[in-house]
């Protein structure tokens, strides 16, 4: 596909094949869609999590440092992505090949991105119910809005990076004028006689809250490419991932901690309803949920396209059938007791990037021309992949996204210099991934 389809109304039709040059974004308009990624109520969570655990000044150390981290990861995957023009789908095939990355790789990420569009999807739901409770007194069944809101989230998903983009370039700047000010109110309404009330016996250390922030950013790291794709330079997608990723994950950050040691509540949403504006709650709520969630069912369609041997142009029925999954799962229950099951899967992905990065990067040598897709399994990458995650498990009390990461890179360069990788041997013939796999 030598240039990008449009479907009706716009609709973003190109999946695995490259973005154009002409259709690429710029970096403005990536960073905002990153930002939006990164302000959610889970983020402000994080927070929350880090100032119960540890004083307040290492909460905010642990924060600033773990963001800087993915910042960095961003970086390094997200300009495969903007060199290559093609999601993380398709950079991960050069280490684990177009079998191994359909059956293992994109079926975790799939998982993985359904998984957290039902959490949102639930808590968007349950938040959106209990501020008509709280501010009207009427009931209105969590169900009801959990399916409302996903299936409104899951429209702007199945239009593509030009809806991502719209919904961001409107949402992401008064998010950030809105939270402030919320944070703000809080402080006055209760002052700061809580905030430097450090817990007597700190239940995590700095390293602890900086490997707690990078896990929490573990899928969202690996999918940059899903996104920084649609630029045009390294430097665009350097600039988008730093400015996008950083400053609006460090301010949730500082903003949960602040809220839980003030008005002992990380959520924004139910801080407004404690100080009389339950509006401006639910309009952070909706934005806030929605700006994140839709990437979800965006980067699921992505996936699920590999996953079944899609056509590019079935990218729109994939995402929806993906944002669908999500919502029953929500709607279910499922996503209650699906979080501990994501920080899990989250350490099984951590080592991918560890084999993708070492294959780009090092054997590959940066240079988007030594990029090339193996057919079958590549199993140099599969196995350098699972002794990561061994490693990572066996070594519950180090740093699991540098130890897994590493690991596995290491293994997977010591392997391919031994054994050799499949596109290096003689004969190797680069087909087109429109032979659908």
């Amino acid at each position: 596909m030598d240039k990008m389809k449009k479907g009706g109304g716009g609709m973003e039709t190109t999946t695995l094949a490259e973005v154009p040059m002409g259709e690429r974004k710029s970096w403005i308009d990536v960073a905002m869609i990153q930002a939006g990624i990164m302000i959610c109520v889970p983020s402000l969570m994080l927070g929350g999590m880090l100032v119960e655990a540890m004083s307040f000044k290492n909460a905010i150390i642990s924060g600033v440092i773990g963001y800087v981290i993915v910042a960095v990861l961003f970086c390094l995957m997200g300009v495969i992505g903007s060199d290559i023009g093609r999601p993380t789908c398709v950079t991960a095939i050069a280490g684990f090949g177009r079998k191994g990355t359909r059956y293992i790789i994109s079926t975790l990420i799939f998982i993985s991105m359904i998984g957290w569009f039902a959490v949102q999807t639930s808590v968007c739901g349950n938040a959106f119910s209990s501020l008509i409770k709280s501010s009207a007194g009427a009931d209105f069944p969590p169900q009801a809005s959990m399916a409302i809101w996903g299936l409104i989230m899951l429209v702007t998903a199945v239009y593509g990076i030009n809806a991502l983009d719209w919904l961001n370039r409107i949402s992401v700047p008064a998010l950030f004028v809105i939270t402030i000010a919320g944070t703000v109110l809080a402080v006055n309404k209760y002052g700061t006689g809580n905030l430097f009330n450090d817990p007597d016996k700190p239940g995590m250390t700095i390293v602890g809250g900086i490997v707690l922030t990078v896990s929490f950013m573990a899928a969202g790291c690996l999918a940059a490419s899903d996104i920084t794709r649609f630029q045009r330079t390294r430097r665009d997608t350097v600039l988008s991932s730093v400015l996008g990723v950083s400053p609006a994950g460090i301010l949730m950050v500082v903003l949960g901690a602040v809220m839980t040691r003030v008005a002992q509540q990380y959520d924004l949403t139910q801080v407004f309803v404690m100080v009389g504006l339950p509006i401006l709650g639910m309009i952070v709520l909706i934005a806030a949920t929605w700006t994140t969630n839709t990437t979800n069912a965006y980067s699921g369609g992505i996936n699920a396209v590999l996953m079944l041997r899609l056509a590019d142009d079935r990218r729109w029925l994939a995402t929806m059938v993906s944002g669908i999954l999500g919502t029953v799962c929500a709607l279910l229950g499922l996503a209650d007791h699906f979080e501990a099951f994501l920080y899990i899967l989250g350490d099984l992905l951590l080592p991918t990037m560890g084999v993708i990065l070492a294959d780009y990067w090092i054997l590959g040598r940066g240079k988007p021309e030594n990029f090339h897709m193996p057919q079958g399994f590549n199993w140099l990458g599969i196995v350098s992949w699972l002794a990561g995650y061994a490693v990572i498990r066996l070594i519950p009390q180090g740093i699991p996204f540098a130890q897994g990461i590493l690991a596995a890179g290491l293994l997977y360069i010591i392997l391919t210099k031994l054994i050799g990788r499949p596109q290096d041997k003689p004969g190797y013939v680069d087909a087109e991934l429109t032979d659908r796999l």
